[in-house]
């Protein structure tokens, strides 16, 4: 049986979100997804489940451009309020940007190899999480 994955959209562009899901159905995932179209509600509500003593989600999709809090914003947050590294979800950044100044970003959060050019097909999300 395969173990239970709560997985974590953040991105605040409703087509590539359904696309995403979309494609998690395709390959039986997980139906079991929060979604948060900002970095900023996702960390206040991670902060308030790590209060509380809950798990926060396991995997994260996290969208480089939103609006009030983007992606790196995100990172950089979310590194501070996670206690213990060993909790640390399976974090993948999604973006249509070409920019290298974003792979340098990710190489810096040793995320590199978790860098999704957007869309996500399902032939993709199975390559990472099959």
């Amino acid at each position: 049986m395969k173990k239970h994955v709560q997985a974590c959209i953040i991105d605040d562009d409703a087509i590539a979100v359904f696309g995403l899901k979309r494609a998690m159905a395709i390959i039986g995932f997980t139906t079991d997804v929060l979604i948060y179209e900002n970095g900023l509600d996702a960390l206040e509500n991670f902060a308030q489940r790590i209060k509380d003593g809950s798990e926060i989600p396991s995997l994260l999709f996290i969208d480089i451009n939103m609006p009030v809090m983007g992606g790196w914003d995100f990172m950089e947050e979310f590194t501070k309020v996670l206690p213990y590294k060993k909790n640390m979800p399976k974090i993948f950044i999604m973006t249509s940007s070409i920019d290298l100044r974003d792979m340098e970003k990710a190489t810096a959060y040793g995320l590199e190899s978790n860098y999704l050019i957007k869309p996500v097909s399902a032939d993709v999300l199975e390559g990472i999480v099959g």
